[in-house]
């Protein structure tokens, strides 16, 4: 695990940003196969999100930045920057399909690829905050 933490923040951040878009992306291609023809994609995408919400505050937590504070107050800013950004992306998925008439699947990829940015800045610099814990 030693060799984990001497790789670069912003690399693990890819990493783990990697697993957890895969992981979303699974969940909404998965949940939008089933039940798109009686839900609507916007739901099927704000229920993925939830999923998703859970594994990938514990592989920041644990894996990226290393937080030592109470994990309450850093799960509260997780969600609150995890909601900005499910905003950002169901206001793009929506327009990437009404207005540049790409399909959900195809949309929800292009979205979740330019979400990567503003996540590193929101959980660097807002949710995981606080002192890295000691190994």
């Amino acid at each position: 695990m030693q060799s984990w933490w001497r790789l670069p923040q912003q690399f693990r951040f890819l990493l783990a940003g990697g697993y957890n878009t895969v992981f979303g992306y699974l969940v909404f291609g998965g949940l939008y196969l089933l039940f798109s023809r009686h839900v609507h994609y916007l739901i099927l995408a704000v229920l993925a999100h939830g999923c998703a919400v859970i594994s990938a505050f514990s592989v920041h937590r644990y894996l990226v930045f290393r937080s030592g504070e109470p994990w309450l107050g850093s799960f509260l800013r997780f969600n609150a920057s995890q909601l900005a950004t499910l905003g950002f992306g169901i206001i793009c998925l929506y327009a990437l399909v009404t207005y540049g008439r790409f399909r959900p699947l195809a949309a929800q990829a292009i979205v979740a690829t330019v979400s990567v940015l503003l996540t590193y800045l929101l959980h660097s610099r807002f949710t995981f905050r606080g002192h890295p814990r000691e190994l």
